[in-house]
C-alpha cells in the first residue's frame, strides 16, 4: 500500500512560506502580500473603472474583508475611494502615485521569491507545476484567473 502523501498540508504549508516570504519583503514599504496584490492588479487596470465589488469578485474576498484592506491602504497612502461621477452611490478605487511609484519594486520582490521556490527546477518543470496546480485547483471548483500575475517585464 502506498504511504499517503498529505499533498493539502503540503499545499497549505507552501502557502504559508510563500505569504511569510512576501510579507517579509514588503515590510519595507509597509505593505502586506495580500495589499500588493490588490495594487498589482489596480495598477493593470488603471485605465478602467474599478470599484470593491471587482476586487471582492477577482480575489474571491467578501465585502468587509475588502473594505478594511481599502481603508488600510487608503489611511497609507495607496489608493483613494472616489464617489462615482454617474452614481454617487458607488466608490471608484484609484491609485495614487506613491502606490504606482512602488509598483516596480512589488514585482521585483515576487520574482525573487518565486525564482527562489523554483529554484533547481527546469522550465519545463516549472511549466508542469504551473498546470497541475491550475488542474488541483479547477479540480476542487476554485476559479484560477490570474491576470494580475502575469509574467511581464513591466512595472
Amino acid at each position: 500500500m502506498n504511504a499517503p502523501r498529505h499533498l493539502g498540508n503540503r499545499v497549505r504549508v507552501l502557502s504559508q512560506a510563500i505569504r511569510q516570504a512576501i510579507d517579509r519583503k514588503l515590510t519595507d514599504l509597509d505593505l502586506t502580500g495580500q495589499q500588493s496584490f490588490i495594487l498589482r492588479y489596480l495598477s493593470e487596470r488603471k485605465d478602467e473603472v474599478v470599484y470593491p465589488k471587482d476586487i471582492e469578485k477577482r480575489f474571491n474576498l467578501t465585502h468587509p474583508t475588502v473594505s478594511g484592506l481599502l481603508q488600510r491602504l487608503e489611511c497609507k497612502g495607496f489608493l483613494t475611494c472616489e464617489p462615482d461621477p454617474d452614481d454617487r452611490r458607488y466608490k471608484r478605487v484609484l491609485l495614487t502615485e506613491k502606490a504606482e511609484d512602488c509598483q516596480k519594486q512589488i514585482w521585483e520582490h515576487i520574482q525573487s521569491i518565486e525564482a527562489r521556490m523554483t529554484a533547481g527546477m527546469q522550465e519545463s518543470e516549472v511549466d508542469t507545476l504551473v498546470r497541475l496546480l491550475d488542474t488541483a485547483a479547477q479540480n476542487l471548483d476554485v476559479s484560477m484567473n490570474f491576470d494580475c500575475m502575469k509574467e511581464e517585464k513591466r512595472p
